[in-house]
């Protein structure tokens, strides 16, 4: 048989149907990239214009109104970025900012991306190391004493808000810490600093 017959027919008349067809997947693989490149570069440009507002709202000294924003986007990268930043810098945080930032660390530990939860455990090694034994004397002291004393209650409710969603990490992480690797040593690291809360 001929090089252009298949089955006894001559092949040379599908050619230019063949042709067309990868034309056309070709050109449907480069609309689908575009499109793919325009939604990444919106969602980029958005994170950051983000980051831009988060990042005069720190140098500006409102560490809490950061914090908050990066949580109210419900956006983990955000979130992320935000955290590479003020984990460096432990002197700015307070029970405020632990308040604020345990609910959506929770997630961040669960995140799908190794980098994520590293940085949520960096997060979480500071908060402990820094706060765990404010937190646990506060919720084990009485609040009442002779008079009104509103700050001390605000500090007792603040340490109690911590230490429930501390309670919730704890068992997150004592699930994680028998992975393998650089993540697994590091769970195992946080599963040691939560004996603060005993």
């Amino acid at each position: 048989l001929g090089g252009n017959t298949l089955g006894g027919c001559d092949t040379s008349r599908f050619a230019g149907f063949k042709s067309f067809q990868n034309d056309a997947s070709e050109s449907e693989v480069s609309l689908s990239i575009l499109k793919g490149h325009e939604s990444m570069m919106a969602a980029l440009t958005n994170r950051g214009r983000q980051i831009e507002i988060i990042q005069k709202l720190l140098q500006n000294k409102h560490a809490k109104t950061a914090v908050d924003q990066a949580v109210l986007l419900n956006d983990q990268s955000v979130l992320v970025d935000l955290l590479s930043v003020i984990t460096l810098r432990p002197s700015i945080w307070n029970l405020d900012l632990c308040t604020a930032l345990l609910p959506p660390l929770e997630k961040l530990l669960q995140s799908k991306y190794e980098m994520y939860i590293s940085v949520g455990c960096d997060a979480m090694k500071l908060i402990l190391k820094n706060f765990g034994h404010v937190i646990k004397s506060n919720i084990d002291s009485p609040v009442q004493t002779v008079g009104v004393d509103i700050s001390r209650e605000e500090r007792h409710n603040k340490c109690m808000e911590c230490y429930k969603d501390l309670v919730k990490i704890r068992s997150l992480i004592l699930k994680r810490q028998a992975m393998q690797g650089k993540l697994g040593h590091t769970f195992r690291e946080l599963s040691i600093l939560m004996q603060y809360l005993d």
